[in-house]
């Protein structure tokens, strides 16, 4: 993360006696106030958030105890467990808990023991990895105003962290509240890792995904398909329509409505794109009904599927035109 602000490691470390080859090394012991000062360093050296967006991007597979045990995980709940038994084993300086309260699950680490130097960039380096599993594993099923985090020092996050904001609390650990229903998602190996290749990428910030964004590419992904209702889009979601409804009437619309849309503006780009007949048009965008796409576009567009086909061609005629006396598309105004 340092290379990439072109920073060098060795200036940070070597301020606390530490060397790169010494903290790769998992054998090697460094106290607990040493680590801190040194990240407090680093951030110094490159932006405060450096240690929140490591652990953004960071492979739990490859950094976490017993990673290979923790890829087998079948369910989130299923995950939090392994890793708090793993760690109670591990370490005896740190503790890790999942607790369970009504509706809410409490993913919580305290310290044993009192910290000398302010571990605010270690806590914002562990929340950056379970903030943003969380927002994986949810996907556009997140919802930031369901999730309560407390930690040291929050002004380390970054100003987008996933839509939350920290609540100052004391040095001696942090805590993540979220609905205990979440600890039933499904969760895979490809959910725990990172892609490589991102990792060499520029650091980004994920910015939380916009759940009506993410329910309409939802809808794309099986848009020809018939059977898509709003029962059945309700399933994939893992929501209730009533509940889904709810969650799109924030948005001024619903879930028929969405798929309506999408369907119809699918349509409006085979008419004018392509050759197809209004049969297939109508099967492409999950129309089992021929005769309902007529009724449906009308009421969206305000005319007949021919009627726009030979609009849409007579506009791009005059494109056209200008594209063969110039030798390139001129836009139009």
């Amino acid at each position: 993360m340092m290379r990439r602000l072109d920073a060098e490691p060795a200036f940070a470390l070597g301020s606390h006696g530490l060397s790169e080859e010494q903290v790769l090394n998992p054998a090697a012991f460094i106290p607990h106030d040493t680590v801190y000062a040194a990240l407090a360093s680093i951030a110094e050296a490159t932006r405060p958030d450096i240690c929140a967006l490591a652990g953004q991007q960071t492979d739990l597979l490859k950094i976490l105890p017993r990673g290979a045990l923790l890829g087998q995980s079948v369910t989130l709940g299923d995950f939090f467990t392994r890793f708090t038994q793993i760690v109670s084993k591990e370490s005896n300086a740190v503790s890790f808990r999942l607790l369970i309260e009504e509706e809410h699950a409490h993913f919580t680490t305290s310290r044993n023991f009192k910290p000398e130097v302010s571990p605010g960039h270690s806590d914002a380096f562990l929340v950056g990895i379970w903030i943003s599993l969380l927002h994986r594993v949810l996907d556009f099923r997140w919802d930031p105003a369901q999730v309560v985090l407390r930690l040291c020092d929050p002004t380390l996050l970054p100003a987008q962290f996933h839509g939350l904001r920290g609540i100052k609390c004391n040095n001696r650990g942090f805590s993540i509240r979220f609905p205990a229903d979440w600890l039933s998602l499904p969760i895979s190996p490809e959910t725990l890792s990172r892609d490589d290749q991102d990792q060499a990428g520029a650091m980004h910030v994920d910015v939380p995904l916009d759940f009506k964004e993410g329910f309409e590419s939802l809808v794309l992904s099986r848009l020809s398909d018939p059977a898509l209702t709003v029962s059945e889009v309700a399933r994939m979601c893992s929501l209730t329509t009533k509940v889904l409804n709810k969650r799109l009437s924030s948005y001024g619309t619903s879930a028929s409505r969405v798929i309506s849309r999408l369907r119809m503006e699918r349509a409006s780009e085979l008419l004018a794109g392509t050759d197809h007949s209004i049969r297939e048009i109508a099967q492409l965008v999950g129309l089992s009904e021929t005769s309902a796409l007529p009724r449906v576009f009308t009421r969206s567009f305000g005319m007949p599927p021919k009627t726009w086909r030979k609009m849409q061609a007579a506009e791009a005629q005059p494109i056209a035109a200008e594209a063969d006396r110039s030798g390139e598309v001129v836009a139009a105004p």
